[in-house]
């Protein structure tokens, strides 16, 4: 699990140490910087193995020739672990180095390893609810649900033909969720699917598109009053919430999931049922770690402060993040607000007359 993340130069972070619970929820205005942590925190899963991929130079901030660097750190198994990762190259892990015996430098790279293992299975969830309720075809042995919500259709499809109990899970956990679902079923369906076809006349590729009808699979659910209620007649918020739990109670399940908006266009009351229904989950799974992205105070409601970080963009185009409980005077409204009415009433602009760190040279 990570517990601190340092960004030097990167994008609109000059210099920040992210400190991260198992539970973290980014909060702040729009582009304030809170998709940029997210970036940060896959940016191991974008570029691949270390030593051989560095950070783009996209990323490096404006107006600086720095190099940018990111260091996810964390423990396995009471080992403390680290993944150094720079636009330089050479991604070593720094703390490999130093005098020490070869049992401790062998028990330090296993941490190492495991900490990298579970940044490169990181898990980015944007999803869209056209594409979470689009009826979906997957040749692959174990389907999955893309970023943006595509193959749930074949995902759901083969989880209750093949691990009815994990399906089992999911159904359970939507109606905690949303208890107007009665239950989830899923249909064949035709599903069209286009490609490019490579033609050799004389000596030249020409490129033919193609199209083909393939037999896939749609959602349909029963809904209290309504049976078979096609997937894109149903609420979006019902459909995000199950594109999430798909992908949290699955076979392929995350240890690090990436979480866009996490109030997945919920009510307010569903809203708290989904972080109950997300912390039993983290309860039976430890090693899972969820950071998220908000714009809802009534998220914040049901998160402890300390679980709580605000970004905000100052005057100079730079970013800062900081912990909802560093704001001056939370000591003393902290017994009287909840941590949403605390964040409604102050705000961010607090985050600017906050020294920062000095940035990173």
């Amino acid at each position: 699990m990570i517990e601190k993340v340092q960004f030097r130069n990167f994008k609109a972070y000059r210099s920040l140490d992210l400190d991260l619970e198992p539970f973290t929820v980014l909060v702040g205005p729009n582009a304030s910087g809170k998709t940029t942590l997210l970036d940060g925190l896959r940016m191991p899963a974008m570029i691949g193995p270390l030593r051989a991929h560095a950070i783009p130079e996209q990323y490096r901030s404006f107006g600086t020739s720095q190099s940018v660097s990111l260091v996810y750190q964390g423990r396995v198994g009471g080992t403390f672990a680290e993944v150094v990762l720079s636009s330089g190259g050479n991604n070593l892990p720094s703390n490999l180095y130093g005098e020490v015996d070869h049992e401790t430098r062998q028990r330090i790279g296993r941490a190492n390893s495991a900490l990298y293992a579970g940044l490169l299975a990181a898990s980015l969830l944007r999803f869209e609810s056209r594409k979470l309720a689009d009826a979906s075809y997957s040749e692959e042995q174990v389907p999955t649900v893309a970023s943006d919500g595509t193959g749930l259709a074949s995902t759901i499809a083969f989880l209750k033909l093949s691990h009815e109990d994990l399906f089992g899970e999911i159904e359970s956990a939507l109606k905690q969720v949303v208890p107007t679902v009665r239950k989830i079923r899923v249909e064949r369906a035709s599903v069209e699917q286009s490609s490019l076809r490579t033609i050799a006349l004389d000596d030249q590729a020409t490129h033919v598109a193609e199209k083909r009808t393939l037999w896939g699979n749609r959602l349909v659910l029963d809904m209290q009053g309504a049976k078979g209620v096609p997937a894109d007649s149903v609420g979006e918020g019902t459909l995000m919430a199950l594109g999430l739990l798909t992908v949290l109670l699955g076979p392929q399940r995350p240890k690090l999931l990436l979480l866009d908006d996490i109030e997945l266009a919920l009510h307010p009351v569903a809203q708290g049922k989904l972080i109950a229904v997300l912390r039993a989950i983290q309860k039976n799974d430890p090693e899972l770690q969820i950071v998220a992205t908000s714009h809802s105070p009534f998220i914040l409601n049901y998160l402890q402060p300390e679980e709580i970080r605000m970004t905000f963009l100052a005057e100079n185009g730079f970013a800062r993040c900081e912990k909802l409980t560093a704001h001056p005077e939370f000591e003393k409204w902290k017994g009287l607000m909840s941590p949403g009415e605390f964040w409604s009433t102050v705000g961010e602009s607090w985050i600017g007359k906050v020294p920062a760190s000095a940035p990173h040279e």
